[in-house]
C-alpha cells in the first residue's frame, strides 16, 4: 500500500497529541506558548522532510523524474541523450546591382510570431558568399539558433542587418522555403523515448530498434518499421510533425536522405535491403450532420480532436475504426451531440497513413 503523506495541519496536531500523551498536564494548544511554538516548529521540519523524501522518490523513478534527473536518466539509457534543436537552412533571393558581392556571414533577420503570440525577430547568416550576376541571385542561409520558428515559407521577407554595398536591404525566401529547424526535445518527449528504450531493449536489428533509431534524429516525431518488401528487408517510414508542418508533417527528400544515412551507420549488415520512405497520405473525409453547438470554435475543436486521435492511433497500414472517430468528435470542447455515418477507414496499402481530410457539415 502507498505511504500516506500527512498534511502539515495533521502533523502539528500529531505533535500536540504526543506532548499531551507523554507530558501529563501540559497543553501544547495554547497560542504563543513555548510548547505550542516548539511543537509547531518540529511539525514544520518533519513535514518539510516528508516532502523532500516524496520528491526524492519521484526523482528515483524514470517515469516521474523532472529537470536534471530527466537528463541523467536519458544519458544512462540513450546514447545521445536529449535531442538538440535543429537549425533551419534554405535559399533566399537577393536583389541589387549587377556584380555586387554578398559576403558569407552577412546577418539577415525576419520578424515572426512565436507560439505565445508575441512578435519576435529571428536571425540567420549567409553560409557562402555570392556575387550577383545581373540584378538578383540565390544565397544559402542558416539560422543562428535552433527551433521550428526559423522554418519560413517561400516568399517570406527578410531584412539585412547591415546591407553590403549594392545589395538591397530586403530579401525573400526562395522555393521550397527554409526548413530543418526543430525544437529541442521536451522533457515529456524525452521521458517517453527512454521509457520505450527501457521496455524495448535493443535486439540487434529488431523492428523496434529501427523505430528507436529514427526517433533519435532531430525533428522525427513518429516512426515505424516493417518488412513491407518481404523477408530480409526493412521499410522505415516516419513523420516530422513540427519541422514539416507546412507539408502535413510528411518528410521531404532531404529528410529521407538524412535518416537513411543515420540508419546506415547502425543497421545490421545482414539486412538485404533497407528502404527509407515517407508514409503515403490517405485522406479521411467526413460528413457531420446536426452538430450542436455548431460554431466556428466547435468545428475547430473537432478538427483538433480528430487530428490528435489520428496522430496517436494511426500508423501506416493501420485501420482507423469508426468508434475512434465518433469518440474524438464527441470529445471536442463545446460539442453536445451530432450524427455521423462512417465506416472503418482502411488504408489502401501497408504504406498508407490515414490523415484528416475535409470535414463537411450539414
Amino acid at each position: 500500500m502507498p505511504w500516506p503523506l500527512i498534511s502539515l495541519r495533521d502533523r502539528r496536531q500529531q505533535v500536540r497529541d504526543d506532548v499531551a500523551t507523554h507530558l501529563p498536564g501540559a497543553d501544547a494548544t495554547v497560542p504563543n506558548s513555548v510548547l505550542r511554538v516548539v511543537g509547531d516548529a518540529q511539525a514544520n521540519l518533519t513535514h518539510d522532510n516528508d516532502l523532500h523524501l516524496d520528491w526524492v522518490a519521484r526523482m528515483m523513478m524514470p517515469d516521474t523524474a523532472e529537470g536534471e534527473f530527466v537528463e541523467r536518466w536519458a544519458n544512462i539509457w540513450l546514447p545521445q541523450g536529449r535531442k538538440g534543436a535543429g537549425y533551419s537552412v534554405g535559399l533566399i533571393t537577393v536583389t541589387g546591382v549587377n556584380g555586387a558581392a554578398l559576403p558569407s556571414g552577412t546577418e539577415i533577420t525576419a520578424d515572426v510570431i512565436d507560439a505565445a503570440g508575441r512578435a519576435v525577430s529571428i536571425a540567420f547568416e549567409v553560409r557562402a558568399g555570392i556575387t550577383l550576376a545581373g540584378t538578383s541571385g540565390a544565397a544559402e542561409i542558416t539560422a543562428l539558433a535552433g527551433g521550428v520558428l526559423h522554418n519560413l515559407d517561400e516568399g517570406a521577407a527578410l531584412a539585412f542587418v547591415n546591407p553590403p554595398a549594392g545589395i538591397d536591404g530586403v530579401a525573400t525566401v526562395a522555393a521550397p522555403g527554409l526548413a530543418g529547424g526543430a525544437d529541442a526535445e521536451t522533457d515529456p518527449e524525452l521521458i517517453e523515448r527512454y521509457i520505450d528504450r527501457i521496455q524495448e531493449p535493443p535486439h540487434g536489428g529488431a523492428r523496434h530498434d529501427y523505430e528507436q533509431w529514427m526517433l533519435e534524429v532531430p525533428g522525427v516525431t513518429r516512426a515505424w518499421a516493417a518488412s513491407e518488401m518481404g523477408i530480409g528487408t526493412v521499410t522505415c517510414r516516419f513523420m516530422m510533425d513540427s519541422v514539416r508542418a507546412s507539408f502535413g508533417g510528411f518528410p521531404q527528400s532531404e529528410d529521407l536522405a538524412v535518416v537513411a544515412a543515420y540508419l546506415d551507420g547502425l543497421r545490421p549488415v545482414s539486412v538485404a535491403d533497407l528502404f527509407v520512405t515517407a508514409p503515403i497520405a490517405q485522406a479521411l473525409n467526413l460528413t457531420i450532420d446536426d452538430l450542436t453547438t455548431d460554431t466556428p470554435e466547435v468545428r475547430t475543436n473537432i478538427a483538433l480532436e480528430l487530428t490528435e486521435m489520428l496522430r496517436s492511433r494511426g500508423r501506416p497500414g493501420a485501420t482507423i475504426f469508426a468508434s475512434w472517430i465518433r469518440e474524438a468528435i464527441s470529445a471536442a470542447t463545446g460539442e453536445d451531440h451530432h450524427n455521423i455515418t462512417i465506416a472503418n477507414a482502411v488504408p489502401s496499402s501497408a504504406g498508407h497513413l490515414i490523415v484528416l481530410g475535409t470535414i463537411t457539415y450539414t
